[in-house]
C-alpha cells in the first residue's frame, strides 16, 4: 500500500502540474504539445491503475486545424477534465492515507514455531490498534508478545536463567512474570539497558486485561505508555534480530 501510495502521488502532482498549464492558457484553445504530454501520462496512469480516473480521449477535445501540421484542442473541456480527474485521485490519495500502514516482521529468533507465528500476527494487530488510537489494546498485544519472546528466549538458556540471582524462587521459567524475564534477561546481558529502562510502565499490563484489577490499581494508561509498549518490542526486535 505504502508504495501505492507513492505513485498515486507521483501521478497526482504530474497531473496538478499540467492543469496549471491548461489554466495559464490565455486563449480557448491550446495547441497539441501540452494535450500529448497530458493524454500520454493518463495513459500510463491507467495502465498502472486501471479505471481510477475517466479515459483521456484528445480527439473529444479537438477544436481545428491551423494547417496539416499543428493542432488545436479546447481547453475550457480539457479543464473539467482535469478537475474531475484530479479530485478523484485526491479522494483515492486521502482514503489510503487514513488507513494504517503495517510493517510485517519475520520473528525469525524464536524457536517455538507455533509462537513465533502468534507474535508476527500480533505484531500486526497491535500497530493497527495503535493507528485507531486503541491504547489498551497496544499495551496488552505488546506486553504478551515481549513476555512470550523472553520466555522463549530464557527456555533456551534455562541452567543459566534459573542460577541467575535476579531469577525469583519459582523454577519453572514459564510461570515468571514479565518483570521477573527482564531482570534475569538483563542479568543475563541478553537484552539492552534501553529496553530495561522503558520496560516498567508495562511490567504489569496483565493487570489490564482483569477491569477489577484494572480499577482497583487505579491503573492509567494513554498514548504516551502505548507508544512505550511498542518502543519497547521493537528495541527487543532489534536486540534479537542483529
Amino acid at each position: 500500500m505504502a508504495n501505492d501510495l507513492f505513485k498515486l502521488r507521483q501521478y497526482y502532482h504530474s497531473i496538478l502540474g499540467q492543469q496549471k498549464v491548461f489554466e495559464g492558457c490565455p486563449h480557448s484553445n491550446i495547441d497539441q504539445y501540452p494535450v500529448t504530454v497530458l493524454e500520454k501520462e493518463i495513459d500510463n496512469l491507467l495502465r498502472d491503475y486501471p479505471d481510477i480516473v475517466p479515459p483521456f480521449n484528445s480527439q473529444e477535445y479537438f477544436s481545428h486545424r491551423y494547417d496539416s501540421r499543428k493542432a488545436y484542442y479546447n481547453c475550457s473541456g480539457i479543464k473539467s477534465y482535469l478537475g474531475s480527474a484530479i479530485g478523484r485521485l485526491s479522494t483515492i490519495i486521502n482514503e489510503l492515507q487514513a488507513m494504517p500502514v503495517t510493517e510485517e516482521r519475520d520473528f525469525f529468533f524464536i524457536n517455538h514455531s507455533g509462537i513465533r507465528n502468534i507474535i508476527a500476527r500480533d505484531y500486526s494487530e497491535l500497530q493497527r490498534a495503535f493507528a485507531s488510537k486503541c491504547w489498551k489494546s497496544v499495551i496488552i498485544l505488546s506486553g504478551g508478545a515481549i513476555e512470550a519472546i523472553l520466555t522463549d528466549l530464557l527456555v533456551a538458556k534455562s541452567d543459566k536463567a534459573i542460577s541467575s540471582p535476579a531469577a525469583p524462587k519459582q523454577p519453572d521459567i514459564t510461570k515468571w512474570t514479565l518483570s521477573n524475564l527482564m531482570d534475569v534477561s538483563t542479568d543475563l546481558k541478553l537484552i539492552s539497558l534501553g529496553v530495561e529502562k522503558l520496560s516498567h510502565p508495562i511490567r504489569e499490563y496483565r493487570n489490564l486485561v482483569r477491569p477489577g484489577l484494572e480499577l482497583r490499581e487505579k491503573l492509567k494508561f494513554d498514548a504516551e505508555e502505548a507508544r512505550i509498549a511498542l518502543e519497547v518490542l521493537n528495541l527487543l526486535y532489534h536486540d534479537l534480530s542483529t
